[in-house]
């Protein structure tokens, strides 16, 4: 190794160091900012409050440093991308050291501790998302995109069991004074946005180790309809064909499981639609999951007539098609409507088939 690249890699190894103390302080600010709020500790607010500004001194210096390297070394693209990702991390380090100081401000509101539940909830969130976002870090520092990956399947999982407290505490809208309603609310999305960021760390690790600027998302689509209809199955279909890339496409009925008719497995025969696995699933068993669906589309009267309860991060739509239309009135209608949902969702064209 020649001097230039002994110097470099010692460089390199200071900002690694760098942001990686930046990342202890948040994490332990966030930590402070939980005891506070858990229980009133106001002195050890207003500590986290003032100590976010040596934070924010310290960001700033992770920024000139990196800028400093790139304008040194001009590295190759291995150590170019480490640098822009560093920049892009220091940027959501910075952030969540915000956070802290916001939930320290909204504890000092508070004229009385939280009710117990929802302290222990919090307790619960607060701890997953600051251990999502530990290990976010570690991937980062590591280099390692597949623990980056698998860290993102579990902020998915963590906002999942996150629908059931917003529940809870709208349920107690007469019991409980406005202000801590407001804390409540306010700190519970607080961590949940520490996990969204753990998550970006996540995609900067995907990217300054493979190139890849963001894992390309899928979107899960559940199609409802009444038995002995072939809408919904058809709308599968068609999503199938033109989006199998970019959504997962499924139908549902209410009581029960229904295979394809032969009518419509004519039809997708006839249009080269893909006619494998569409038997519909029982809408009951799937009733626990729809939270995994990022739409959840009707395509046979309301949706309120299938589903009672909607999830905090579903958007439910009525697509009901008029009656009398024939197969191919439907394929037609269908495939332009889902179309423009997955330009919607993913800015995505298509040549539809």
């Amino acid at each position: 190794m020649s001097h230039l690249e002994e110097r470099m890699e010692k460089d390199l190894n200071y900002v690694r160091d760098w942001l990686w103390k930046i990342g202890e302080d948040v994490e332990a600010a966030l930590r402070s900012a939980k005891t506070t709020l858990i229980i009133r500790d106001q002195k050890l607010a207003n500590e986290v409050v003032l100590g976010d500004h040596p934070i924010n001194r310290d960001s700033r210096q992770c920024d000139r440093l990196c800028h400093t390297f790139i304008a040194r070394y001009l590295p190759g693209a291995g150590a170019l991308r480490e640098m822009a990702s560093t920049i892009r991390v220091n940027v959501i380090l910075e952030r969540i050291g915000d956070y802290a100081v916001t939930i320290c401000r909204e504890s000092l509101q508070l004229d009385a501790p939280l009710p117990e539940k929802f302290s222990a909830r919090i307790d619960s969130l607060a701890d997953d998302s600051i251990d999502i976002l530990s290990g976010a870090r570690s991937a980062f520092r590591e280099g390692n995109a597949e623990r980056a990956i698998a860290l993102m399947d579990a902020v998915k999982r963590m906002e999942g069991r996150m629908d059931g407290f917003y529940e809870e505490l709208f349920a107690e809208d007469d019991r409980m004074d406005a202000t801590t309603m407001m804390v409540i609310f306010a700190v519970f999305n607080i961590f949940k946005r520490v996990g969204d960021q753990a998550k970006n760390i996540c995609d900067q690790t995907v990217f300054a180790v493979h190139g890849v600027k963001k894992l390309p998302k899928t979107y899960r689509i559940l199609f409802l309809d009444q038995p002995g209809c072939s809408t919904a199955q058809l709308a599968t279909a068609i999503g199938r064909k033109n989006f199998q890339e970019t959504a997962q496409f499924s139908t549902a009925i209410p009581g029960v499981q229904e295979a394809a008719s032969p009518q419509l497995m004519e039809f997708l025969n006839e249009t080269g639609l893909p006619d494998e696995d569409l038997q519909s699933e029982r809408l009951e068993a799937l009733e626990h999951d729809l939270s995994d669906y990022i739409v959840v589309i009707s395509v046979n009267g309301p949706v309120s007539g299938y589903v009672q309860k909607v999830p905090f991060h579903t958007s439910f739509l009525d697509w009901t098609l008029p009656e009398g239309m024939t197969l191919a009135d439907q394929y037609r209608e269908l495939r332009d409507r889902i179309s423009g949902l997955l330009g919607l969702l993913a800015g995505i064209e298509t040549t539809q088939a």
